[in-house]
């Protein structure tokens, strides 16, 4: 029908991707993080006018330039190597082990060695009786980080809000939206090996 148009109700971040855009491209996975928000950068466009004589003789407007967006998401987990990722820095593990030992971040004087990546959020998509088997997957390209503060407080758990933000070049899109019915497998919210290459997995939709 020519009046039909779709309605996606999206409920909960299920899961984020950070792909880092490298040699070795890394793809960090986390299901910890419970929010996240968007705010799109914009330079103003400005009305051309003309003035003779103190009239307004006529007026262009000049149309507002998008240039990306400013990504904040919420992370209630401590990661070393998403925060190397998003500030920068350096993670020493113990060579027998391989466990996380020390991380240190980008000294101060000396220029940040950030990563480039891209941010991938999927939400699940719900009906009205419940789980639909399908979800919203979000790409936000070309993204840099920066600093990120440490806070600790007596009887809560630690949490983390990473500023991210997503310059896209110039003819690609500022961000994408499909819907998928596959999630990548191997993703545990703790003791995940973020280096490990992710499997797809297919989840069966409700008939």
């Amino acid at each position: 029908m020519a009046n039909e148009f779709t309605q996606l109700p999206l409920t909960d971040v299920v899961l984020v991707q950070l792909v880092t855009k490298e040699q070795s491209p890394r793809t960090l996975s986390f299901q910890t993080s419970d929010e996240i928000k968007t705010e799109e950068v914009i330079k103003e466009g400005e009305a051309k006018e003309l003035i003779i004589k103190n009239q307004l003789i006529a007026k262009k407007e000049v149309p507002d330039l998008m240039l990306g967006y400013d990504l904040t998401f919420k992370d209630n987990v401590m990661s070393p190597e998403v925060m190397q990722v998003v500030q920068g820095g350096t993670i020493e593990y113990d060579p027998e082990t391989r466990k996380f030992k020390k991380y240190e971040p980008t000294a101060i004087g000396t220029k940040p060695n950030l990563t480039a990546f891209d941010t991938i959020v999927y939400s699940e998509i719900v009906g009205d009786d419940g789980a639909t088997g399908e979800y919203a997957k979000f790409t936000f390209p070309n993204c840099k980080g920066g600093n990120v503060p440490v806070n600790l407080k007596d009887g809560e758990y630690y949490s983390n809000e990473y500023k991210v933000k997503s310059r896209p070049a110039i003819g690609q899109k500022p961000y994408t939206l499909e819907i998928v019915d596959v999630l990548p497998s191997g993703v545990r919210a703790f003791g995940y090996d973020f280096y490990e290459e992710v499997e797809p997995l297919k989840i069966e939709k409700k008939k």
